[in-house]
């Protein structure tokens, strides 16, 4: 079985919860690179089929692709690390550590600290535009819902920084470094 530990030749009763997390992260990853690959095309689109385009969008344009590119390339190489930490590939432990810490401090903490401040920015907009006139119920229920999306998203990055950590510490512990084999050495 996948989630179970390997020791020696037998197999453990144990489970093992950073498999879970790596499988997830896997996922996730996946997904990312999904999301990236789609909207990039879209924006390659735009850029091929609108010659009439000012420079300035077409600058704008290529930024937001040279994004997606990096995006892409981020999310594959974290597909590529989980798949060598689940396949117990020793270059694959100190690399998947640092990819959690990276992902901890960039997509956890700086992302949820972006994601604040223009959430600050937008229920500042919201409140303003109800001084001025009041909004009727379909647009509360709809900022309410957006509301619940934004603190959903935001637990969530708050819940991922700490288990980010957790995997990054957990895979330097000897017990989990044991269970990694190197490359053979061939002749």
């Amino acid at each position: 079985m996948l989630l179970k530990v390997k020791r020696g030749d037998a197999r453990s009763s144990g489970f093992a919860a950073w498999r879970i997390l790596v499988w997830l992260m896997l996922l996730l990853a996946a997904f990312g690179c999904l999301q990236n690959a789609v909207h990039a095309q879209h924006l390659w689109d735009a850029l091929r089929g609108h010659a009439t385009l000012s420079d300035d969008a077409t600058s704008q344009l290529h930024r937001m692709l040279a994004w997606d590119a990096g995006f892409f390339t981020a999310a594959f190489a974290t597909v590529v690390v989980c798949a060598g930490a689940i396949l117990h590939q020793a270059w694959a432990r100190p690399a998947l550590q640092v990819v959690a810490v990276a992902l901890a401090l960039a997509w956890g903490l700086v992302g949820g600290l972006a994601s604040l401040s223009q959430w600050h920015d937008f229920s500042s907009a919201i409140a303003l535009t109800n001084a001025q006139t009041p909004l009727n119920e379909a647009y509360q229920a709809a900022f309410a819902h957006v509301r619940r999306t934004f603190m959903v998203s935001l637990s969530l990055r708050a819940l991922a920084v700490p288990v980010l950590l957790w995997l990054a510490w957990y895979l330097g512990r000897p017990q989990v470094r044991s269970q990694f084999r190197p490359r053979p050495v061939r002749r």
